[in-house]
């Protein structure tokens, strides 16, 4: 119970602050925006046992969801084409739409949604990103075990969301 509540307890001071630096990795995804930022406003955290990551297509995608399904996000991280996703860090990522071919820039998507509000999701050519994949671990058969990444989105402004996902199975 007291690990629990060590869990609990560092996951909301994590992710209750502005800053892009998050004590504990084994804290599922969170994330912190600028006032006008876009698709992601305020601040969100979804606990570890809420956050799945696999690949597929040639990115490395992260959900995040509450039980009950009411509040959701997503990220597509993907290396430049032709290469797979490692530890590294991205610069300039192409901010693209769910599902897209890699390019021969690194890609970065992200939607959020809830039921009461719908899905919004950042794309455009005027969208950059840079990521940080700090740990990427693939079982044999390739599936995603252990990944560890942070981020910086610009949408359509200056205003910037800074985040991190971490996924250990």
């Amino acid at each position: 119970m007291r690990r629990i509540l060590a869990v609990v307890a560092a996951a909301g001071i994590a992710f209750g602050t502005a800053s892009a630096a998050h004590a504990d990795p084994a804290v599922g995804f969170g994330y912190t925006s600028d006032q006008g930022a876009y698709a992601f406003e305020g601040s969100a955290s979804w606990t570890a046992d809420q956050v799945t990551a696999w690949e597929y297509s040639g990115a490395v995608k992260v959900d995040a969801e509450t039980p009950d399904g009411w509040d959701w996000a997503r990220l597509e991280l993907s290396a430049p084409a032709g290469q797979q996703l490692h530890e590294g860090t991205y610069s300039n990522a192409a901010v693209r739409l769910p599902d897209s071919p890699q390019l021969a820039t690194p890609g970065f998507v992200a939607f959020r949604g809830t039921r009461a509000g719908g899905t919004r999701a950042c794309a455009g050519p005027e969208a950059t990103a840079d990521f940080t994949v700090s740990r990427l671990t693939r079982a044999a058969d390739g599936a995603v075990t252990d990944l560890d990444v942070a981020f910086v989105l610009h949408c359509t402004s200056a205003a910037a969301t800074r985040g991190e996902a971490h996924f250990h199975r």
